[in-house]
């Protein structure tokens, strides 16, 4: 049997990224909220599974909460809370974007 090599991945990627604004600095900054909400929105899910543990067992050990996975129901909730982060993060985008639309 053939000998398995690593492979190893490019840690960035050699493309330019697509520019949106008409600033570079802003589309650097839209990278990092997006970024950061990504996070975020990482971060409520594994609370939202910590929360589901406990609730269940009433108490908890590392494995137990890598091991539960989400329903059908979980995901919807989830879905939904994600939605709404997204929604109040890009508010202020999407208004002065329908400020614009409306002049």
């Amino acid at each position: 049997m053939a000998k398995i090599e690593n492979i190893k991945t490019p840690r960035r990627a050699k493309a330019m990224r697509p520019q949106y604004f008409t600033d570079p600095n802003m589309d650097q900054m839209h990278a990092m909220i997006v970024a950061m909400a990504t996070e975020i929105s990482v971060l409520y899910d594994r609370f939202d599974s910590l929360e589901r543990v406990l609730e269940k067992k009433g108490s908890l050990v590392r494995a137990d909460l890598e091991a539960w996975q989400a329903d059908d129901a979980a995901h919807d909730e989830r879905r939904s809370k994600r939605d709404a982060l997204i929604r109040r993060i890009f508010r202020v985008v999407h208004d002065a974007r329908g400020a614009l639309d409306a002049s």
